[in-house]
């Protein structure tokens, strides 16, 4: 037919992959694409009324049913395309299949871009702005950050100015942080590593991807109680503190099976099981040299169960528990509050009143 011969092989896969989505994929995998697009569910898009925007930030991989249908609930009452965005692994499965379970989604397609240059393919950012929701999923964050210069993170401010939703899990949650993200670019750090230098090549950070209003002077980390990253989550709030990039650094950590929403007003409900908001706000004791080890009297600490909120919009000045740290070591255990003082004298008079 004429003027079909002058098809890319990419067109000619994409063609594929509007009818026969499965093999789309294998090909992609088996000749080692750098980009992959997967849609299931409706093939045509679904009209919705949106009335967020609203955040999904979830503190390991794949989101959960229950918490993501209530975060769609934030984003409309009607039915919604959601796209998955990945960098790391090849594969379509595992975000779309838990996704299209739920009654109000109408499709999910699944776009992984292992080259940053194609974070700027037309498909791939048409997809995006056609959506009402768009999910960063897990793997590594230093991958999402090389997509920082393209017009990808545009399209999905755009996706939140008109009402809908973002976020992401693990990797995909550490790159919603307003203050900075810590890439990972130089590999993971632990937390006694980072308490004992800060300064260190692994403890590597990004400007800021997004800047949600909700996570204003905010850095996000995952797998937080699962893989004791208080620790080095204070380091870094201590860094941001001291190189003057703000004068409150607050970070919130989400620990493994556990989801934060938060909706249009910037009210956060946890999912699941704990979080924790952790806030610096007066200056560093150290952190200004590179030998320093992290030294910090007062971090406040937030704990987040399943079922309680934070108000990330007006941030509340009360309901911490504090934990300090001396040349790198912590005062106590940061994840539980303190129990309860009873003085002395105050049993005494219990005593003698008879109770």
């Amino acid at each position: 037919m004429p003027g079909w011969s002058s098809l890319s092989c990419r067109t000619w896969r994409r063609l594929v992959c509007a009818t026969l989505g499965w093999l789309c994929a294998s090909l992609a995998q088996a000749e080692g694409d750098t980009l992959v697009l997967h849609r299931v569910g409706a093939p045509e898009n679904a009209v919705a009324a949106l009335r967020g925007p609203a955040l999904y930030l979830k503190g390991d991989g794949p989101p959960d049913s229950a918490s993501f249908a209530a975060f769609l609930q934030q984003v409309s009452g009607d039915r919604l395309d959601v796209v998955v965005l990945g960098a790391s692994y090849p594969d379509w499965e595992g975000e779309c299949r838990t996704i299209t379970g739920l009654d109000q989604v109408n499709s999910c397609t699944t776009i992984v871009i292992r080259q940053p240059q194609d974070a700027s393919d037309p498909a791939v950012l048409d997809a995006i702005r056609r959506a009402e929701v768009v999910y960063f999923r897990g793997g590594d964050q230093c991958n999402f950050m090389r997509w920082r210069d393209s017009p990808l993170p545009a399209a999905v401010r755009q996706v939140v100015q008109r009402g809908g939703g973002t976020g992401g899990g693990s990797a995909g949650l550490a790159i919603q942080g307003s203050l900075a993200v810590y890439d990972g670019c130089q590999g993971s750090v632990s937390s006694t590593s980072a308490l004992a230098e800060p300064y260190h090549d692994s403890v590597s950070f990004s400007e800021h991807l997004f800047d949600w209003s909700a996570l204003r002077n905010t850095l996000t980390d995952s797998h937080f109680v699962k893989r004791d990253r208080m620790g080095r989550l204070m380091a870094f709030l201590c860094r941001q503190l001291a190189t003057g990039h703000t004068a409150q650094a607050w970070g919130l950590g989400i620990n493994e099976g556990t989801a934060v929403v938060i909706d249009r007003h910037g009210l956060g409900t946890v999912y699941g099981d704990t979080a924790y908001m952790v806030l610096a706000d007066r200056p560093a004791d150290s952190c200004r040299r590179e030998a320093d080890p992290v030294s910090y009297a007062g971090y406040k600490v937030w704990r987040l169960d399943a079922g309680q909120q934070f108000d990330f919009a007006r941030r509340p000045q009360t309901g911490y528990y504090r934990v300090d740290v001396d040349q790198g070591a912590l005062s106590a255990n940061p994840y539980e509050p303190p129990a309860p003082a009873h003085t002395l004298a105050l049993r005494e008079r219990d005593r003698l009143d008879g109770l």
